[in-house]
């Protein structure tokens, strides 16, 4: 190809990549016909620049009036005029006006949840920014002819979708890319030399009469282009919002729940703050998702609802239940969302006439433009009314038919799931299960116990993620709110996941809740009582079990793990046994007699020595610290039973220690919290924890030695 021609075909391709660059939003925003204005002003953006390159060998002239092409369809088909209707022409007011239209999408991305509907203003702002983004592209790689560096400019808009680690559409990124790739070897192959005299060869102009023509094409294309543009989203029907007094940006929970995803997106800021006259919640519940296709879940389709007047349950319940009510105090933050979080019992609330109820789901529902965000409201709630009593009732109901009061669908499992052998799993568990009750308890403590582990990072492949889960055994609370859930739907348990918080962390007279904690736990239907919280999740994140559903010490044999026989489940901890010889099968009198007894204690020091050898590595292995999770290790081993139950969480542990511990001076106890926040770090943070090994194990050792010193005072005291 001729030196600059090779241009009329670049400026195209970089027009494909941009547009396929959008597909980097997937996740955020939903797309729809707002695409095709899109499609066209980065047409004829496009095309503007390729037909002015036909008028002119400059390099940069042709990108200018493409640029100039581009904003004004953009402000013709998103800018107003001051009476509403279509800015033709740009005046003094336009910048202004742009400007209120940024504010606008600032303003609605700030309140919406993902992925969003794309209103004009948001819509406007995405065009604006492909526009640029293909003028600065086309001015680095087409018009100074840095083609290969281009690239790191076209990745921008993929990186929403890659900070936040979201799935993106393979074909759009493999078509930007060919796109790309495709004008570096235009380039490559069409010029050489310095930049300045690569830029110097514009594409060739024409002929006088081809340039006219082009200049003529090119004022066509803008004004058949504008008509079309205007085609899209209609000013008319904009909503004008209000830009909020703070830009601070507002947290969602993340609603697009797949099992193939890792837990990565963990945020430490405070969403909400509560107090409480019962202490601390178990959970605060906002959604509700029944449909699962073997990898993702949907959210409950929402039912009827009705004012949120008088006792908001699944069931109808006596107003007995709120005769002594624990009564809790909440102010949201930043937390925009549509549904209100409440403590998962029986509760009442004071509520404005935008908020309903939808007992099918257990919703609470908020119509405000900026959703749950500065909401302030407190819930009256029967903090006692689930118990082991009520829940083994529920049986005498289910005989009768009590679980047709529920929708079919807390019951569907989909055909991409190994069915037979789930169920093979589940019924496993549960053998000797008297009622409903105990087979959920069992359960609960199938998944809960040592088998399985806590993990953020989970294996994407597959389009069974139970199955997967249930052989590898590791993953957090999605994985194993999901598997209860399907275990128990393939007992006939209607049962569906719940989406909400934790109950957070005491922080003076009120609770804290962060959003890392964000939770899902699976709920369980129980006829006449309504939908049940089990807490499948090991401790390392949730802590304790729900008192209901808490296992006695004395209990831990009453649930005995089954193993199905429908398929092999060896654990790599339980190895086949090896035959044993029969004690009375040695050797004979005379063998035994001649043993040379030297060598026998000779081999009975090695034997010893051996041994010494293996606990002393094993001690010095324990003792090594490498993360946060070994310096936590060390210091619960050092504090023995005066660290609390292994089932607290680092930040109850801490409680535990300062309160019922040892006596620990200023330096222990602030070695104390600066290892629990680096353990909180490492398990919940996105970032994990800057703590270097040295300092961990220097904090464990701090707190222990001041426990042991703190020992040694009270026993010279006790012989005083």
């Amino acid at each position: 190809m001729s030196a600059g021609r090779w241009r009329l075909l670049a400026t195209p391709l970089m027009a494909v990549a941009v547009g396929l660059g959008l597909a980097g939003l997937s996740g955020l925003v939903s797309f729809g016909a707002w695409l095709w204005p899109v499609a066209a002003i980065l047409a004829a953006t496009a095309a503007v620049i390729t037909l002015a390159r036909l008028a002119t060998a400059r390099p940069f002239l042709p990108t200018v009036a493409g640029a100039l092409a581009g904003t004004w369809l953009l402000t013709v088909t998103y800018i107003p005029a001051d009476d509403g209707g279509t800015r033709w022409i740009p005046g003094p007011g336009t910048p202004a006006a742009a400007l209120v239209v940024l504010r606008d999408a600032i303003a609605y991305a700030e309140v919406t949840v993902a992925p969003a509907a794309v209103v004009p203003a948001l819509a406007g702002t995405i065009v604006a920014g492909a526009v640029a983004l293909l003028v600065v592209v086309d001015a680095m790689a087409v018009g100074a002819g840095f083609a290969a560096s281009a690239g790191f400019i076209l990745l921008v808009p993929w990186l929403p979708a890659l900070t936040l680690e979201r799935r993106i559409p393979t074909l759009a990124l493999a078509g930007a890319l060919a796109a790309w790739l495709a004008v570096v070897a235009l380039s490559r192959r069409g010029e050489h030399g310095t930049w300045h005299a690569r830029a110097r060869e514009g594409a060739a102009p024409a002929p006088a009469g081809i340039a006219a023509a082009a200049i003529a094409a090119t004022v066509a294309i803008g004004l058949a282009a504008a008509p079309l543009a205007i085609g899209g989203p209609g000013w008319g029907q904009i909503p004008r919002l209000t830009l909020p007094a703070s830009l601070g940006g507002a947290s969602r929970l993340d609603l697009e729940i797949d099992l193939r995803d890792s837990l990565t997106s963990r945020s430490s800021e405070p969403v909400l703050a509560y107090s409480s006259t019962g202490g601390r919640v178990d959970v605060l519940r906002a959604y509700s998702f029944s449909f699962f296709d073997g990898t993702r879940w949907d959210r409950d389709p929402e039912g009827a609802t009705v004012p949120a007047n008088g006792i908001l349950w699944s069931e109808q319940v006596p107003s007995s239940v709120l005769d002594s009510p624990t009564t809790v105090s909440v102010s949201i933050g930043a937390l925009a969302e549509t549904r209100v979080p409440v403590p998962s019992a029986p509760r009442t609330l004071v509520a404005g006439v935008e908020w309903r109820y939808d007992s099918s789901t257990d919703e609470i529902v908020v119509d405000r433009p900026e959703g749950t965000q500065g909401l302030s409201y407190t819930v009256r709630m029967a903090s006692d009314f689930t118990t082991e009593e009520a829940l083994r009732a529920a049986d005498a109901l289910i005989d009768e038919g009590g679980d047709d009061r529920v929708p079919d669908r807390y019951l569907e499992l989909n055909e991409r799931i190994d069915i037979a052998s789930v169920r093979a799993v589940a019924e496993a568990q549960t053998t000797g299960a008297a009622d409903r009750y105990e087979a959920a308890r069992m359960l609960q403590e199938y998944l809960r116990g040592p088998r399985f582990t806590y993990d953020t990072d989970v294996t994407p492949t597959g389009d069974d993620a139970v199955s997967t889960f249930l052989e590898e055994r590791r993953g957090y609370c999605v994985q194993f709110a999901t598997a209860m859930v399907v275990m128990a739907r393939t007992l006939d348990i209607p049962a569906r996941m719940a989406v909400g918080f934790l109950g957070g962390v005491e922080d003076g007279e009120r609770y804290v809740v962060r959003g890392r904690d964000a939770h899902a736990w699976p709920e369980l239907y129980f006829p006449g009582h309504g939908w049940v919280r089990f807490e499948p999740t090991p401790a390392v994140q949730t802590g304790l079990r729900p008192e209901y559903a808490s296992v006695e010490q004395t209990d831990s044999q009453a649930f005995p793990f089954q193993e199905p026989n429908a398929r092999s489940t060896v654990l790599p901890d339980r190895q086949p046994q090896v035959d044993q010889p029969d004690e009375t099968s040695g050797g004979t009198a005379e063998e035994q007699a001649g043993f040379p007894w030297l060598a026998a204690g000779g081999a009975g020091l090695l034997a010893v020595a051996a041994g010494a050898a293996i606990w002393l590595r094993r001690r010095a292995r324990a003792d090594e610290v490498e993360d946060p999770e070994d310096a936590w290790a060390a210091l619960r081993r050092g504090l023995g039973e005066r660290a609390g139950d292994p089932s607290l969480t680092p930040a109850e542990t801490e409680a535990w220690i300062v309160g019922e511990g040892p006596e620990l001076g200023d330096e222990a106890r602030e070695a104390l919290g600066s290892l629990r926040a680096a353990v909180e770090d490492h398990r919940y943070s996105p970032r994990g924890t800057d703590a270097a090994p040295a300092a961990l194990a220097a904090w464990a050792d701090t707190v222990v030695e001041a426990a042991k010193e703190a020992d040694r005072a009270a026993h010279a005291r006790a012989r005083s």
